[in-house]
């Protein structure tokens, strides 16, 4: 089994990382939500067709949610109350720990060369 093949499952769900934001935040959100999910399963196709700027992109993607998560996830655990943002939190350290999944799983030697063969 090519490297491609192992990989089509990350592929093919690399938008899930992407989504995971509280469900309060994405009930007014629908349109950008077909966005993302339209986008990162077009890269998955290019990526599946040998398109190595594609899973550069991806690559990109994955590494650009994790710092901007990371980024976000001190100034949002606090809401506007003083209370503790416990949605929010998880959400953020579960999308973080499933980017470095995925970038672990496309950033592979293996994956990058069954593409240029």
């Amino acid at each position: 089994m090519t490297a491609i093949k192992r990989a089509a499952p990350f592929l093919f769900l690399q938008f899930i990382p992407l989504l995971i934001f509280p469900p309060a935040l994405l009930a007014g959100a629908l349109v950008f939500v077909a966005i993302v999910v339209a986008v990162a399963l077009g890269l998955a196709i290019m990526v599946w067709r040998g398109r190595t700027w594609a899973l550069t992109m991806s690559i990109f993607l994955q590494g650009l949610n994790v710092i901007v998560r990371v980024m976000m996830l001190l100034p949002r655990a606090m809401s506007q109350t003083e209370t503790v943002d416990v949605a929010f939190i998880i959400t953020s350290v579960l999308a973080i720990a499933a980017s470095w999944v995925f970038l672990y799983r496309f950033d592979r030697p293996e994956l990058r060369a069954a593409m240029v063969a």
